[in-house]
């Protein structure tokens, strides 16, 4: 694989650490949601490494290191506090996110050449619909596949299988572009060509080391490698 020629019939993107940058703003509330429980705040660069695995894990995650205990024994915190991170998420979802340089072009580039646009994320749905719509990227995608769409998240290749499903094309007639290895894998395993950004979350190594078929820098570089043409208002004159 690597290359795709001609231009995919379905392009699918994840959503956190490839199209917007959500980092700081999953901090925000995963901080927010510890002092409510009692527990001091953890370091903003900890939380972006747990990212990419959906809010449930990441949450967690976040409560096996605050108190020490396994997922277990740490059920009943979680239990009590995750709908309350959810909730602040909800609240803080767009105010502190930003889309990554060229995405929402990128998206009508592509849109206009004729593909079909997807988002394929392990965030909860709703989260995931109320991120598109806040950063204004909503419009520009056909197909939403969230956490709790299909029986597991990626790494499985469910969540991308469905996004096929419901475009009513093959593997061989997509592109999968993510940030994390765990987008590689769902990828690898749904027999789909998959990009990544360096720019993302992928638990602090560097996304070459999960060997997708091509590292991207932007989204203008993406549109390169597909020889799709950027809006005209956004070409260098």
């Amino acid at each position: 694989m690597g290359q795709v020629a001609p231009l995919p019939r379905l392009i699918m993107f994840d959503l956190d650490g490839t199209l917007v940058d959500t980092a700081i703003e999953i901090a925000h509330s995963v901080n927010q949601t510890l002092d409510e429980a009692g527990f001091d705040p953890l370091p903003p660069e900890w939380i972006r490494e747990w990212i990419g695995k959906g809010t449930a894990w990441l949450f967690a995650t976040v409560l096996q290191r605050v108190t020490g205990q396994d997922k277990e024994r740490a059920s009943h915190l979680y239990d009590q506090y995750y709908p309350r991170f959810l909730q602040v998420y909800h609240d803080l979802t767009g105010i502190h996110s930003r889309s990554y340089p060229g995405a929402p072009e990128a998206l009508e580039a592509l849109r206009a050449a004729g593909c079909q646009l997807a988002v394929v994320t392990n965030k909860d749905r709703d989260l995931s619909q109320r991120l598109l719509d806040s950063q204004g990227l909503a419009q520009a995608i056909d197909i939403l596949v969230g956490g709790g769409d299909t029986p597991e998240g990626k790494p499985s290749p469910q969540p991308l299988q469905k996004a096929l499903a419901d475009a009513g094309l093959s593997a061989r007639e997509a592109l999968f572009v993510g940030d994390s290895s765990n987008d590689v894998q769902a990828a690898r395993r749904a027999g789909v060509t998959v990009w990544a950004f360096n720019h993302g979350y992928n638990h602090g190594e560097p996304i070459a080391t999960a060997n997708p078929d091509r590292v991207l820098d932007s989204f203008p570089e993406l549109l390169q490698q597909l020889g799709v043409c950027p809006p005209l208002a956004s070409q260098s004159i």
